[in-house]
């Protein structure tokens, strides 16, 4: 049973604590994964040029909801190890990504491991809690999104 929390707290915020238990997991993650040289935030762009090629910079920062100039700071170290080469100058949607040949190669190493990792997590947090964990969240940064 949870135990009944006071929300006017300032130990029960939401923000503070949804970035704790984030940084906890992003920490879990960098550990089981570290051997591959890549961050959390930046897996999921290699994915993303992946599922969606030569997308471009604005195309890419709205898919990942991740603002652009966080975009940019994880891409400067995937083009400077060779695994995303961006072409065009200018704002966003001048700017094109791709996903090289050993992007595609190092995702392709990365991904058994991290399934792996993200396998650990789900069954820790039982599959069926983490699909609910997943719509509650999806549902309320919807709704505080309008």
């Amino acid at each position: 049973m949870a135990k009944k929390r006071e929300m006017a707290s300032m130990e029960n915020c939401v923000c503070f604590n949804m970035r704790r238990f984030s940084r906890a997991f992003a920490h879990f993650f960098v550990s089981e994964l570290q051997h591959h040289g890549l961050l959390p935030t930046q897996t999921p762009i290699l994915a993303a040029l992946a599922a969606k090629p030569d997308a471009n910079m604005a195309e890419l920062s709205d898919w990942l909801g991740m603002d652009r100039t966080t975009l940019v700071r994880n891409l400067h170290p995937l083009e400077r190890d060779g695994l995303v080469k961006a072409s065009g100058k200018g704002r966003g949607n001048r700017v094109s990504l791709k996903l090289t040949t050993k992007g595609q190669s190092t995702l392709g190493e990365f991904v058994p491991d991290w399934q792996k990792t993200q396998r650990k997590v789900v069954e820790t947090l039982g599959e069926a809690r983490w699909n609910e964990i997943l719509d509650d969240l999806e549902r309320a940064a919807s709704s505080l999104n309008k």
